[in-house]
């Protein structure tokens, strides 16, 4: 992990902005992300920004997503376990959030996703 990588994720951690997520006292997976109203403010930056958000915006917008690399069967039920937690961490700490978005650069592209909740 380099300089930038810890700073990123130690600042990240201060403000709240990293969740990770654990199976029993494995760490399986942690999410950045920032919340707001301006989806391209949050897409088209450097992903080692450490931006300012808007904490009453109605977009949580996942900007890094890590994971370990376990069997494909596990890593489904596990995929599935820590969406519904991060869904119920959004809910419950951003009332105003109605959107979670997130982007993949696919064949050269940015392909933006996103789910209502």
């Amino acid at each position: 992990m380099t300089e930038t990588d810890k700073l990123y994720y130690t600042e990240m951690l201060k403000r709240d902005r990293l969740i990770p997520f654990f199976d029993k006292d494995k760490l399986i997976c942690f999410i950045t992300f920032f919340i707001g109203n301006n989806k391209d403010k949050y897409i088209t930056e450097n992903p080692w920004e450490i931006l300012d958000d808007e904490p009453n915006g109605k977009v949580c917008i996942i900007s890094q997503l890590l994971t370990d690399k376990t069997s494909h069967k596990e890593n489904h039920k596990l995929c599935i376990q820590v969406w519904k937690r991060f869904k119920d961490y959004i809910k419950l700490n951003f009332p105003e959030v109605k959107e979670i978005c997130w982007h993949r650069f696919l064949n050269g592209k940015i392909n933006i996703h996103k789910k209502e909740i």
